[in-house]
């Protein structure tokens, strides 16, 4: 691993770890302790620990291919930002996104190692959620914005939903593309055909 990617996993990890504590260590009243922030504490937790822990990088995606990714994350952060206070959803928003939220964690977990946000090549994972469809982390990432809709499912909140459909297709397209140079993914998919629901894509 070069100097620089251990400088910037540190970075990240540290950061997001802060985000984690800073968002259980909030007092304002309209921060008081929900499922969903208790979810997005566990996210940020795992995530700023695989960015401390994840493998040197095999390859990444080209700056394209990162330009055409990161929309499918704008989205899906502004849905959150749209979305009432966490103290205010209902409880079916609150169960869809802490779904969402245990599916992504899972994922990640299983990663392990792998873990990337954006296209890179860090090891094939094929266990856990993966030997049932490709992407699994990206279906908790749709079952949150989803979430976040339900929490006041106004016209300007569906706008993220039905947006972030269309980017994460395309931010899985780019990542297959990069990864279907490594000979294990192309066992892989023979193995696990569904992408990101069973028996529709």
């Amino acid at each position: 691993m070069t100097k620089s990617e251990r400088a910037f996993n540190a970075l990240a990890g540290a950061s997001i770890l802060s985000w984690a504590v800073l968002g259980m260590t909030a007092t304002e009243p309209s921060t008081r302790l929900t499922i969903v922030r208790v979810g997005i504490t566990l996210l940020n937790l795992v995530v700023g620990y695989l960015f401390l822990v994840r493998k040197p990088l095999v390859r990444q995606a080209g700056n394209l291919g990162i330009i055409l990714c990161l929309p499918s994350l704008i989205v899906c952060g502004s849905a959150f930002k749209l979305a009432l206070p966490a103290d205010e959803w209902p409880a079916v928003a609150q169960t869809t996104f802490a779904l969402g939220t245990i599916l992504a964690i899972v994922s990640f977990a299983y990663l392990g190692r792998c873990f990337a946000v954006l296209p890179a090549v860090r090891g094939v994972v094929a266990n856990g959620p993966y030997r049932i469809v490709r992407h699994p982390a990206y279906a908790g990432e749709l079952l949150m914005v989803l979430g976040c809709f339900l929490s006041n499912p106004q016209p300007l909140l569906a706008c993220p939903l039905v947006a972030a459909v269309p980017f994460i297709v395309v931010r899985i397209q780019v990542e297959e593309r990069l990864l279907h140079r490594e000979d294990a993914y192309h066992t892989y998919v023979q193995a696990v055909r569904w992408r990101l629901l069973p028996g529709v894509w």
